[in-house]
């Protein structure tokens, strides 16, 4: 009875281990893996994409366009890798090119690569081919931040710091700003001195806010910049020192910071802060334009329309009119079209 009283409970033990292994076996997802023309995942088992029908493997390259199966593309020679991981990285910045770099996002967001995670959550947050998902895209940005991505807990912070997305949460914002930083980002740096001069979700410090400036400056923000000289102008946090927020602003102007040379230009045409000089101030709006300012292009086509530090000339009016409406200045739009009409 006791060897009967035995085996009966290795039998139930058994059992139980049996359904265990089934239970978690029902509960593991199935393979599969993301065609690299439309994105859609197919199970392991199948050749082709079960939605366009096209071969596992194959892939266009992103220089030349070419169709490939193997591992480097037969006209340009780049390979497979390098040019799924350009789609990602540089494709989905290129509104002409979203649909294409689809593909490659989605096969290389299932390999949990973080630039792909990170780019599938930039393609929710937007609504870029697929539904808008604000939920998907935090999913996507905490993944990614998990597997290092800076830029992903920089646009977590962003999410949670008033982008009408989601609800405000300053604390959250906060803590996404604070590991971006953590990870060697310099713009979130920035944000966390932000949130210290606005004094969101944290007691208003400027003495910090200067101190977040100065570091995401140091590490390459040229723009951060702009902000140290914006304190010292206005005697926040320091004393207030003109000559030494004229001093930030030329720093970040002449490391390329479009904003800081046409503040300066704005400055000498004015005269804020230093002697008016609209000679050198169209030279900084003209430096900002070149480096792509639509607000610069407005302020020079201003400038030779009335006759600001040069002579007037409709001509040259209506050439940086145009420039900065089709750089994005709506202001620029309305009064090229008023010109353009007179």
């Amino acid at each position: 009875m006791k060897r009967l009283l035995q085996i009966i409970c290795m039998m139930l033990t058994l059992a139980l281990i049996l359904s265990a292994l089934s239970g978690a076996l029902a509960a593991a997802p199935a393979k599969t893996w993301a065609c690299l023309n439309c994105g859609a995942e197919s199970p392991e088992a199948e050749g082709a994409c079960v939605l366009c029908h096209t071969p596992r493997g194959v892939w266009k390259c992103a220089f030349c366009g070419t169709r490939n199966i193997a591992n480097g593309c037969s006209r340009c020679n780049a390979v497979k890798d390098g040019s799924l991981h350009h789609l990602v990285t540089v494709g989905v910045w290129q509104e002409e090119r979203m649909l294409e770099a689809w593909g490659a996002v989605c096969a290389l967001a299932l390999e949990n690569q973080p630039e792909a995670v990170l780019a599938r959550g930039r393609y929710f947050e937007k609504g870029m081919i697929c539904p808008q998902d604000t939920a998907q895209a935090l999913s996507c940005y905490e993944a990614a931040g998990r597997l290092g991505s800076a830029e992903a807990y920089l646009q977590l912070g962003r999410l949670y710091d008033g982008s009408n997305l989601v609800e405000t949460n300053y604390g959250k914002a906060l803590e996404n700003y604070q590991k971006a930083a953590n990870l060697g980002s310099a713009e979130a740096l920035w944000y966390l001195g932000n949130l210290y001069e606005k004094g969101d979700g944290v007691e208003q410090d400027f003495a910090k806010a200067l101190d977040f400036y100065q570091q995401a400056a140091e590490l390459g923000d040229v723009d951060s910049w702009m902000s140290v000289a914006n304190l010292y102008a206005q005697g926040l946090g320091v004393e207030a020192d003109p000559a030494t927020a004229l001093k930030y602003y030329k720093t970040a102007a002449e490391a390329n910071s479009a904003l800081a040379c046409d503040y300066l230009g704005y400055l000498y045409m004015t005269g804020e802060i230093v002697e008016a000089d609209p000679a050198k101030g169209l030279e900084w709006y003209r430096k900002a334009a070149d480096l792509g300012n639509a607000r610069a292009m407005f302020a020079l086509g201003y400038a030779y329309q009335t006759g600001q530090g040069v002579e007037v000339d409709q001509d040259l009016a209506l050439t940086w009119y145009e420039k900065a409406a089709l750089a994005g200045n709506a202001q620029a739009a309305t009064a090229f079209l008023a010109s353009w009409n007179e």
